[in-house]
């Protein structure tokens, strides 16, 4: 293997503008411009880019991607070749030097420079091979302060070929070198000694597994530093899962297996095919074209995609502005990152070759399949063209004996997956059909590569291959940080949960999903509802569940399911948000909400397929998105709704249970904080005032809470009407691991939920759910008992007991008047900057349709600090009287639901007046929206 062949010449370097005559300051003076000139026209052709309204032009953007890196390495080449003629000349070192240090030393591009290509802003990475690397410094002095004063970021180190080899054998960045080296100047026999050297020992075939090993490990460790995901909200375009370094070690593979790592080599030796190759070239521009961006407009080597960097490219690169613009943006980095990480395991897997050792166990199962060592595989690759349906028959062969299917089986598979004719057969095929539904049901843990069958599939091609409808959700993403996967990665994922709580190994966490998940009748409806329930985001739009609903008609009816499960499964699909909505947004305690629920499910089993498609939704949106508040909601709720179609109007036993419970806790409470201490009478008093608040609380305060935190919220209402101070606010058990509990409990008034939301934004808490209730008290005042699930802005759960004697104080100062909430509230939310995050829609609606007694608010906002007391404190200037708060916090969206009454008990009037509420409550969020940014 000749290093020509990756090496190649330096050429079109020239000489020195100064001429052999020319003085070598002159010479420095003519490079230094030449540089600052060619460095410019590469600035100035990313400016038009990034400064066009509209965005580039195809061709603008088009030269941008890996053409932009290229062009940057021929004027780093330019610029060290003039440079190293130029100060070896000066320095006397020429070749007609005898002896002369400058005659001993080779100089190299190594890393992505010695590949060809160096982003934007990237570092210049050099080493200078000597044969006696302490006299060589004086060449690198030479060489370095030169560039140093021209602003180039050089990262540099002067080796021996004994050094850099003897490192190469346990450190894989120095044997990553070896396989960048590019002879840029100096003596090319170093470089050929060197590349030998690493030819026949380090990457000699015996060698290559255990190098090839080497790479893997070093893909799993970076990838686990840098989220492990390809599906990342902020990736980190460099070195994040899919991203450009896992095509350097693509490249690394190829170049130590065939001598030849680029995309094209690759396809020469059979590595790739043409397919392949082409489209790892589209995906790598890509993120060419998104790297040089983010370099350009820092002005300094930036990777990670973060959201305001998103806004900024996709306008750049042509997608528009605002929110979708941005999740075309990011669907295209996502699919380019999948198709890189695809080709490097591919890679990979083509490069490691087999070596000779023992015979291999081998046993035919029929039907083209067979084991072979331990792993499940064809016959013969061939018969996928001509037996489609082996494709699945040899999945299911794995699933059922536990092994995995071999290394390059799952490459031929994903091969012919990518052929169209391929994937038509398939679909025409009965037997595939069946098992495809098979596997889509299995529950069982496997040994497959992706995980569980339904992951398998994908990323072999096959569920694409038997639902193309599924194909444009793949890497399409919300430009919002609620939804953390892309709308294919959440849906397998999904299904995944699913078999989870069938197999009920997720029981400490969803209890009540795990024991219902076992009885399931129908699993091919459930199964494939959760699977398809997001099929319908393909078009975009807000209408997904009915779109999704109409698109599986066809899917199902292919799949051969009959009728009737094709009715029921997209009943589920359009039916899949519902649940969630009522849990989150709606008053449970109302029997109206309870009864128009049910209407919307089918009977019994419908209810509890439905329940479990949303458990498996929810709780596969984001690592956090499934909090225990809203697991608690969707339980009563189903709990709720499967007594009501059960005949069961209250669920009384349940009740009374938890009131003897309740009652319990309160006695067990050992010290009471009383103006005089604790007596035997004051025991008697608090056990009496305890049956009088259980009895005056609603029933949605003791079903939802549990015992002990009911007993606190009890001892802080009768110290509440024994000292008669305007609030008492306390700690308390909470039943949610992710925010502490926070009890206010004060004499009911006008106004008194936007003083407590006052002073927790003054105190930089976040409000996470609410419950607001209120009982009349023995003197016939009306007591309010309210409770925050909060978290401290900077150090979470941790933070809160910190900010409670402040926040007592300030919220008494409110509540006397000696404080103004609003004007408090502006103050502290002025020192706060929130992390730019994408942009939420904010809707306002007035619904007096949804209780027979309350009109219902409903805001869906971006969270912001101070919002809770904006919205409170509208509706008080309003005159309007708040029963019900349901506080739900997705990302950094909120929906925020409010039953509200006139002051005269009436719901709000349609007409004007809902009108005025609607405008006033928008005005206060713009007010808020322009207080912050002020305050940026």
């Amino acid at each position: 293997m000749s290093l020509s062949v990756e090496l190649g010449e330096l050429g079109g370097l020239g000489e020195p503008g100064g001429g052999p005559g020319g003085s070598p300051s002159t010479a420095l003076a003519e490079v230094r411009a030449m540089y600052a000139e060619g460095r410019a026209a590469l600035d100035r052709q990313a400016a038009v880019v990034l400064e066009a309204p509209q965005g580039g032009t195809a061709a603008e953007i088009e030269a941008l991607g890996m053409a932009l890196g290229q062009r940057r390495a021929r004027l780093l080449d330019e610029l060290l070749g003039r440079l190293f003629q130029v100060v070896r000349e000066r320095d006397g070192g020429g070749r007609g030097a005898a002896g002369g240090v400058w005659s001993e030393v080779a100089l190299a591009a190594v890393g992505s420079y010695g590949r060809g290509a160096v982003a934007l802003r990237s570092d210049l990475d050099l080493r200078i091979l000597a044969r006696d690397a302490q006299q060589a410094g004086v060449v690198a002095d030479a060489l370095l302060y030169p560039l140093w004063d021209m602003g180039v970021s050089v990262g540099h180190q002067v080796v021996s070929v004994e050094d850099l080899i003897a490192s190469a054998r346990d450190d894989l960045p120095s044997a990553t070198i070896l396989l960048d080296w590019r002879h840029l100047a100096g003596e090319r026999d170093l470089s050929e000694s060197l590349w030998q050297r690493a030819v026949s020992g380090l990457l000699a075939h015996s060698e290559l597994p255990l190098f090839l090993e080497r790479l893997r490990q070093e893909v799993e460790q970076r990838h686990a530093r840098f989220g492990g995901s390809v599906y990342l909200l902020e990736p980190d375009v460099k070195n994040g899962a899919g991203g450009l370094r896992d095509l350097d070690i693509a490249r690394w593979a190829g170049k130590a297996r065939w001598g030849g790592g680029e995309v094209q080599a690759l396809v020469r030796f059979g590595a790739l095919v043409a397919r392949e190759a082409a489209e790892l070239r589209e995906a790598e521009d890509t993120l060419w074209r998104i790297r040089n961006l983010l370099h350009a407009s820092a002005n300094r080597r930036s990777d990670r995609l973060t959201f305001d960097k998103q806004e900024m490219c996709a306008a750049a690169l042509g997608y528009g502005e605002g929110g979708e613009a941005v999740e075309r943006m990011m669907s295209a980095y996502y699919r380019s990152a999948r198709t890189i990480s695809r080709g490097l395991e591919m890679i990979l897997t083509r490069a490691t070759p087999v070596l000779t050792r023992r015979r291999k166990h081998e046993e035919d199962l029929g039907g083209g399949v067979r084991v072979f060592d331990g792993c499940v595989t064809v016959s013969n690759p061939a018969d996928l063209r001509t037996d489609p349906a082996l494709s699945l028959r040899v999945l299911s062969a794995a699933v059922e004996r536990g092994l995995p299917l071999l290394a390059h089986t799952r490459e031929a598979i994903a091969q012919v997956a990518a052929e169209p004719s391929f994937c038509a057969a398939l679909r025409e095929s009965p037997e595939a059909a069946a098992r495809f539904l098979g596997l889509l049901m299995t529950c069982r843990d496997t040994l497959l590569k992706a995980g569980s069958p339904i992951r398998e599939m994908h990323d072999l091609g096959l569920l694409l291959a038997m639902i193309p409808e599924f194909s444009p959700v793949v890497g399409r993403v919300h430009n919002d940080v609620y939804h953390v996967y892309t709308v294919d990665v959440h849906s397998v994922a999904a299904v995944d949960r699913l078999a989870a709580l069938v197999r009920g190994e997720l029981a400490g966490e969803f209890g009540l999903p795990c024991r219902l998940a076992a009885e399931v009748s129908r699993p091919e409806v459930l199964f494939v509802a959760t699977l398809l329930h997001d099929v319908g985001k393909a078009i975009g739009g807000t209408d997904h569940s009915q779109r999704g609903a109409e698109m599986a008609q066809a899917i199902l009816a292919r799949l051969g399911l009959t009728p009737e499960d094709v009715g029921e499964a997209c009943h589920l699909i359009q039916k899949h948000l519902v649940m969630y909505h009522v849990a989150t947004r709606r008053d449970l305690d109302d029997p109206a909400t309870i009864a128009e629920f049910c209407r919307e499910v089918h009977g019994r089993e419908g209810l509890r397929d439905l329940y479990l498609l949303t458990v498996a939704d929810l709780s596969t949106t984001s690592p956090t998105s499934m909090t225990s508040w809203k697991a608690r909601m969707l339980d009563e709720l189903y709990l709720a709704a499967d007594a009501f179609l059960a005949g069961k109007v209250v669920d009384d036993e349940r009740l009374g249970r938890m009131v003897a419970e309740a009652r319990r806790a309160v006695d067990a409470v050992d010290a009471v904080d009383a103006v005089d201490g604790e007596r035997p009478e004051e025991r008697l008093e608090l056990g009496a005032f305890a049956d009088r608040y259980l009895a005056s609380m609603p029933e949605r305060y003791l079903l939802s809470n549990a015992p002990t935190a009911i007993a606190a919220h009890a001892v802080l209402a009768w110290e509440q009407e024994k000292t008669r101070v305007p609030a008492r606010v306390a700690l308390v058990p909470s039943r949610h691991p992710e925010a502490a509990e926070l009890c206010v409990v004060a004499q009911d008034r006008p106004g008194l939920l936007a003083a407590i939301t006052a002073a927790i934004a003054a105190s930089r808490l976040e409000v996470h759910a609410a419950q607001i209730h209120s009982r009349s008290s023995e003197e016939a005042e009306t007591q309010a008992v309210d409770l925050f699930w909060v978290r401290d802005r900077g150090d979470g759960v941790e933070g809160v007991a910190r900010s409670i004697p402040k926040l007592v104080r300030e919220l008494q100062a409110i509540l006397s008047g000696q404080l103004d909430g609003a004007a408090l509230v502006q103050q502290r939310g002025a020192a706060l900057r929130e992390r730019k995050t994408p942009k939420v829609r904010t809707q306002v609606a007035v619904d007096d349709r949804v209780s027979p007694r309350h009109t219902v608010i409903e805001v869906l906002t971006r969270d912001k600090p101070g919002l809770l007391f904006a919205i409170s404190d509208a509706l008080y200037r309003l005159g309007l009287s708040i029963a019900v708060a349901k506080i739900n916090t997705e990302g950094t969206r909120v929906a925020d639901v409010f039953y509200v009454r006139e002051a005269s008990g009436e719901k709000i009037a349609p007409g004007r007046r809902t009108a005025e509420v609607r405008e006033h409550i928008e005005s206060a969020l713009r007010r808020l929206e322009n207080e912050e940014g002020n305050s940026a």
